[in-house]
């Protein structure tokens, strides 16, 4: 999630963007308190030891269930209160070791105040609040204490791949224009007939996050039903309970050994290692979207990764977090034609 302007903070209010797992707000940095600095190191590190982030000061939250809070009000905080410079020694100072490639944005609101966005990736070590020995973690949209095997396995981050998946939404709206056989040319006033039709294919990839190579991935992907592409008939892919399509794959691939005229021949196959920093090929299959008024009322995709003898990784991926990809195009089928007729009508 980039923030960069005061429109990307009003928009988290306008579309009541609720805390999660990887999204925080603060109202201020609460200096009134004599545990602030605490606080402080308590929440950045509690994000950089679960699945990283984004906390953000200067913005009031509302709790509009028990659990669920919402962005509901901007509170610009004086600079005579916080700095980028001293925001940054604070961490550094206060959380051990030192989380690398923090990023802190500063967006004014004049030349008084301003709000601080700090980005917070995922480590591969646990991190300690210095001020009180303790490791914390995000869950949900609460920060608790570690468990002594949470410490252990966030510490082994850098002993195991980390896999993920990302994924690509490709909507391609086709026009197809057919024109009417013409009969008798001076006579023949019959209009071209258009149709539209609005394909939706889901793509993604592996990707190892981690700084270990990967050489036996499982993995699995849930999708919710509604999005099941052929209504008439379920397919056998199909979690009743969870009402959802469950699609696995691995990271297998097969050699050509041959090629024999337009046909190919395939070796056994076997197992292709993912290195750290590289992305497997894009996979896809179709998704139908014509029963779905928008795609925020659609229940999240959630995922699940099995690498090597790493922990098994899970992830929920909202919608609105998924790259959208649009593309048009237009086919005409002219039924006088007769020299292209049979290879459109073959599209």
């Amino acid at each position: 999630m980039k923030i960069n302007t005061i429109e990307d903070l009003q928009s988290l209010i306008d579309n009541e963007v609720e805390e999660s797992t990887n999204l925080e707000y603060k109202s201020s940095f609460a200096i009134e308190n004599k545990k602030w600095k605490e606080e402080l190191a308590k929440d950045v590190s509690a994000m950089a030891n679960a699945n990283g982030g984004t906390v953000i000061y200067g913005i009031r939250e509302k709790e509009v269930s028990k659990g669920h809070s919402i962005a509901s009000e901007l509170l610009p905080i004086p600079y005579t209160e916080m700095s980028k410079d001293r925001l940054s020694q604070l961490l550094s100072s206060n959380i051990q070791p030192v989380i690398d490639n923090v990023e802190i944005t500063v967006i004014s609101k004049d030349e008084n105040s301003g709000f601080f966005v700090v980005q917070i990736p995922q480590s591969n070590t646990a991190h300690q609040n210095r001020l009180n020995h303790l490791y914390y973690k995000r869950r949900n949209a609460v920060v608790e204490e570690m468990e002594d095997y949470e410490i252990r396995d966030v510490m082994n981050r850098s002993k195991h791949p980390i896999i993920e998946l990302e994924f690509e939404l490709h909507k391609t709206v086709t026009t197809t224009i057919e024109k009417p056989l013409k009969i008798a040319v001076m006579y023949d006033h019959r209009e071209d007939k258009y149709s539209t039709e609005t394909k939706y294919v889901l793509k993604y990839r592996l990707v190892n996050k981690g700084r270990v190579y990967a050489k036996y991935i499982n993995f699995f992907i849930h999708v919710p039903l509604i999005l099941n592409p052929n209504k008439e008939k379920e397919p056998e892919n199909v979690d009743r309970i969870k009402k959802c399509l469950v699609i696995s794959g691995d990271n297998t691939i097969r050699d050509i050994t041959a090629i024999n005229g337009l046909s190919k021949e395939y070796g056994q196959a076997r197992y292709d290692p993912i290195l750290p920093g590289i992305t497997g090929c894009w996979e896809s299959f179709e998704l139908n979207f014509n029963d779905v008024d928008e795609a925020t009322t659609i229940p999240p995709i959630w995922y699940s990764v099995l690498a090597d003898n790493a922990p098994e990784r899970k992830a929920i991926v909202e919608w609105s977090d998924i790259k959208v990809i649009e593309k048009t195009k237009t086919i005409t089928r002219d039924l006088n034609n007769t020299v292209f007729n049979q290879m459109l009508f073959n599209q």
